[in-house]
């Protein structure tokens, strides 16, 4: 009886240990200002017209889409920016095609203030989200950063005020950070609830085993 507590309390502890090894999701951080800064420029298709159009990361060269609710260019003269075919930009989602990220930054040009709502997705599926003032005609940086290992897939903002649509002149100064491929995601840690059902399991057999062994040895 004594090495069957012990064994039973081994398996507590196991699922203790498992309990403990769950970890809580991380933080995305969504921030006006523009620090601290990714590693690579993104160099815009200057002259492209379309819904995706593309730019390309001035260090890696990796192919970086631009994906909106209507037609978008790059125009081929001035800074290089983002705007909508029409004139009125309201939505703009940004990713990588095969890669995920850890940080973005952007520049907002508002024609009138309002407010923008950021959608940031890992490779995961969670999403976070953040809700930010727009001032009118000016610059309005935005930061997105994985602090604690997250991979981002997509950045996507939206552009409304009360019932009404605010609309952006352009996107330009876009940076990206951390790039890489995607990778197949770390194989699940056993829920503890499974872990504890698990552990009962194999207290029983054991629990079998020895009476059995126990009717053997009572029948010799």
């Amino acid at each position: 009886m004594p090495q069957m507590n012990k064994f039973v309390m081994a398996l507590l502890a196991f699922a203790v240990i498992g309990l403990a090894s769950v970890s809580a999701r991380a933080d995305i951080i969504i921030a006006t200002g523009n620090n601290p800064q990714p590693d690579e420029n993104v160099l815009l298709n200057t002259g492209m017209t379309g819904n995706p159009i593309f730019g390309t990361t001035n260090q890696t060269g990796t192919s970086v889409r631009f994906t909106s609710n209507e037609n978008i260019t790059a125009p081929a003269n001035g800074q290089a920016r983002i705007v909508a075919v029409d004139g009125t930009l309201t939505q703009l989602t940004t990713d990588i095609p095969g890669f995920t990220f850890t940080s973005l930054i952007l520049n907002i040009d508002a024609a009138t203030a309002g407010s923008v709502t950021f959608t940031v997705t890992e490779n995961n599926a969670q999403q976070t989200q953040g809700t930010f003032a727009l001032g009118a005609s000016g610059q309005n940086f935005f930061t997105i950063t994985a602090i604690n290992g997250q991979r981002i897939s997509s950045v996507l903002f939206t552009t409304t005020v009360a019932m009404t649509v605010t609309n952006v002149d352009d996107v330009a100064q876009i940076r990206i950070g951390g790039v890489q491929p995607v990778s197949t995601p770390p194989a699940a840690v056993p829920e503890p609830a499974t872990m504890i059902l698990l552990g009962t399991g194999l207290a029983g057999a054991a629990g079998a085993a020895r009476r059995r062994r126990r009717e053997n040895s009572d029948n010799e």
